[in-house]
């Protein structure tokens, strides 16, 4: 059983405890302030944070956080189809969060969405590896393309039905296939890109089963793809690929039996495209594609060069924007790049593109004009 209790700060600020309780034994977690009462560097941290958003919560209020890119989530069926039977690879909250870091390192405004939400404020939508999938989803996705959004379809979506069981025709199904222009051929289980064995060990669920761990032997036929003239080793798993007539090969594998056989590929649909990834996101894979695919879509940073160590996000409404950019470093930063607006914690106008941020400290700007 677990315990938490709930108090109030000599300033007004609430404040919770929890302490969970673990076979009889009490294990305290950390809070905004310690169980001996004091308030410390966190608790200063939170009552800052606090009476900054209260200053401002009338501008915060009616706002949402942007989303230029939109990665397919927060879907119980699919989450607990993977878990029936993983097989070893990446969930699909795991892949999708190759693409996320990649995004939230350049400044880009991403975050997790679900297909029947509202797509049309995205500029691309990555669905990582959805295994279940329904019809009223492709009618949706395809509305998006042909408005001129970007679709990017991973590896193994749409091969089982409502029921979690495997669908007998040929992937992707649910009209998918005939939105990306593509049929899957064949698959395979690879070694992820960087390791030597198909199933990892906490995979091995009765003690008494596991062995020595040794590299599996398949892990030494790597396969590899090529994409704008750079070959990669692909993880996790391949597809061969059947273009549809007017379907573009983006990427071919390049060696083995697959050598030549279409990896990636885009089909125009309306104003929009949509991309088949015929295997598992990568690292190097995500530096590769994101970038091209990206730009492609007209999706741009936040703010040009967004230095290491700096976040920027940005709430909007109809009628107004809010930047805001953290310093999560121990030493002050000017940021550059930044447009024109007032800043809200300071009340100065930011006229300069330039924002001198102090250690680990923040901005919350007003924007003039529209990002």
């Amino acid at each position: 059983m677990a315990m938490s209790s709930v108090a109030r700060g000599a300033d007004g600020l609430m404040f919770f405890r929890w302490r969970p309780a673990h076979f009889g034994a009490e294990i305290y977690w950390m809070g905004v302030i310690d169980h001996d009462d004091i308030p410390r560097r966190r608790y200063a941290e939170a009552r800052q944070f606090a009476g900054e958003i209260s200053s401002i919560k009338d501008k915060i209020l009616g706002t949402h956080v942007r989303m230029d890119v939109g990665i397919a989530g927060a879907d119980f069926d699919n989450q607990e189809a993977h878990r029936t039977y993983p097989m070893g690879l990446p969930s699909p909250e795991d892949d999708g969060l190759l693409l996320y870091r990649h995004c939230y390192r350049e400044g880009i405004a991403c975050g997790f969405i679900h297909p029947e939400d509202d797509l049309s404020p995205l500029k691309a939508l990555y669905v990582p590896h959805w295994l279940i999938w329904k019809p009223e989803w492709t009618a949706r996705v395809e509305a998006f393309a042909r408005a001129g959004g970007t679709v990017i379809v991973g590896a193994r979506t749409a091969t089982r039905d409502s029921n979690n069981q495997v669908i007998r025709q040929t992937a992707p199904g649910f009209g998918l296939s005939a939105l990306a222009g593509v049929t899957v051929e064949e698959f395979g289980r690879l070694a992820p890109a960087d390791g030597d064995e198909l199933f990892p060990l906490g995979e091995r669920r009765v003690e008494a089963c596991r062995s020595p761990r040794l590299a599996t032997e398949s892990s030494r036929r790597r396969y590899t793809l090529t994409y704008n003239n750079h070959e990669i080793t692909a993880g996790h798993l391949y597809e061969l690929l059947e273009p549809a007539e007017g379907t573009e090969v983006a990427a071919a594998w390049s060696n083995r039996f697959a050598a030549g056989k279409a990896a990636i590929t885009a089909r125009q649909v309306g104003k929009g495209t949509v991309i088949y990834v015929g295997t598992y996101l990568t690292a190097d894979l995500v530096a590769l594609l994101a970038p091209a695919v990206l730009s492609r879509a007209d999706v741009q940073p936040l703010l040009p060069d967004l230095p290491e160590g700096i976040e920027v996000t940005i709430r909007e409404s109809p009628d107004r924007q809010l930047m805001f950019i953290l310093n999560t470093l121990e030493q002050p930063m000017d940021v550059r790049g930044v447009p024109d607006g007032l800043d809200l914690l300071t009340g100065t106008p930011v006229e300069s593109h330039a924002v001198h941020l102090g250690e680990y400290g923040c901005s919350i700007i007003q924007l003039r004009h529209a990002a």
